[in-house]
């Protein structure tokens, strides 16, 4: 047995249908996003660190920048990305660094 639908404002039905369209247009533009910004994290390539005796962010990151950069700038950019609270390192410690290249392409975004 089936049952009739009567559309009695086309009108209503035409917004219904419009808004139920933007919204799930919206939706996959979120999530289509979303993704394009976890792709772009997977291309950095990281430059993995193991800390010596002695070594400190400064001392490690003069590796890494050159005179375009601010070694302060780039220092607080590493204690983000490595979730560090401070500056303090410990032997063994590995750490995540990027070239200034990718640096500058990261800091722009």
């Amino acid at each position: 047995m089936r049952t009739k639908v009567v559309i009695r404002n086309k009108f209503r039905f035409g917004i219904a249908l419009l808004l139920l369209m933007v919204f799930v247009i919206t939706v996959l533009m979120i999530s289509i996003g979303e993704g394009k910004g976890i792709d772009k994290e997977k291309d950095i390539n990281w430059i993995f660190v193991k800390v010596k005796e002695g070594d400190s962010l400064w001392t490690i990151s003069k590796d890494f920048v050159d005179g375009s950069v601010d070694i302060r700038d780039y220092i607080s950019f590493i204690r983000k990305v490595n979730k560090l609270e401070n500056a303090i390192l410990y032997p063994g410690q590995v750490l995540k660094f990027v070239d200034v290249k990718t640096y500058k392409l990261l800091c722009t975004k």
